[in-house]
């Protein structure tokens, strides 16, 4: 059976558990706030770095000589009347640096466009990556 609670238990609980103050709820309204504000800079951070202006993928490369390799990468751009740069560098099984080139990319009608090219190296490459490509202009 439970008993009716008495004046000395709601005095024990009111101590234990005091009313909030303005103060509280002022702080309270603050951090979700800023929470949400948080959130709303991610998102639209999200969504703009999602669809960037340019981006390039190496489709292929083979490895001709100790010293060259031939390169095939595929530009894409959300307006194809921009010409375009991007940074190719070329690795070694020991993870070094061994070429590097720049490719200008023209402007074109095309979204998606396909560029060859020959890159030299240092010593034999194992690898090759787009580090980054920017909208000239």
């Amino acid at each position: 059976m439970i008993r009716p609670m008495s004046d000395e238990d709601r005095g024990r609980i009111a101590a234990r558990y005091p009313r909030r103050k303005p103060v509280d709820i002022l702080v309270a309204v603050v951090a979700v706030a800023a929470l949400v504000a948080a959130i709303s800079v991610v998102v639209v951070a999200g969504v703009q770095r999602s669809n960037p202006p340019v981006a390039a993928m190496v489709r292929q490369f083979d490895v001709t000589s100790p010293q060259e390799i031939a390169v095939t990468i595929v530009v894409q751009r959300t307006d194809p009347g921009q010409a375009a740069t991007c940074s190719l560098f070329a690795q070694a099984v020991s993870y070094e640096y061994v070429g590097e080139l720049d490719v200008e990319v023209p402007p074109g009608t095309e979204t998606l466009t396909t560029v060859s090219l020959t890159m030299k190296t240092l010593k034999q490459a194992t690898s090759v990556s787009v580090e980054r490509c920017l909208i000239n202009g």
